[in-house]
């Protein structure tokens, strides 16, 4: 019987520097949220999302934390509504 312990893991790479190469037409969208938000509370729950797609008016962001999802939607909901330009936000966690 083969067994094979080795594990491969990748490290996380922080939303901002991701959204350069998979999404770059909301890198300026991203830099207006970051200098909204301000430095800590973005690299806290935007940098660390897993997902955030925008497709037409909606936008989708993917957190790990519920705690997260929970201050996203209390706190940050009506100003990713205006820096996307979207109508509807749906967080969810992972």
């Amino acid at each position: 019987m083969y067994t094979d312990s080795t594990r491969f893991s990748v490290p996380f790479t922080p939303l901002s520097e991701r959204i350069l190469t998979e999404s770059p037409h909301l890198a300026a969208p991203i830099a207006a949220l970051r200098e909204s938000m301000g430095d800590a509370n973005f690299a806290q729950y935007i940098d660390s999302l897993a997902v955030l797609r925008k497709v037409d008016d909606q936008l989708l962001l993917i957190t790990r934390r519920e705690m997260h999802r929970s201050i996203l939607v209390g706190r940050f909901l009506q100003l990713l509504k205006d820096t996307f330009a979207v109508t509807h936000v749906r967080i969810v966690t992972q």
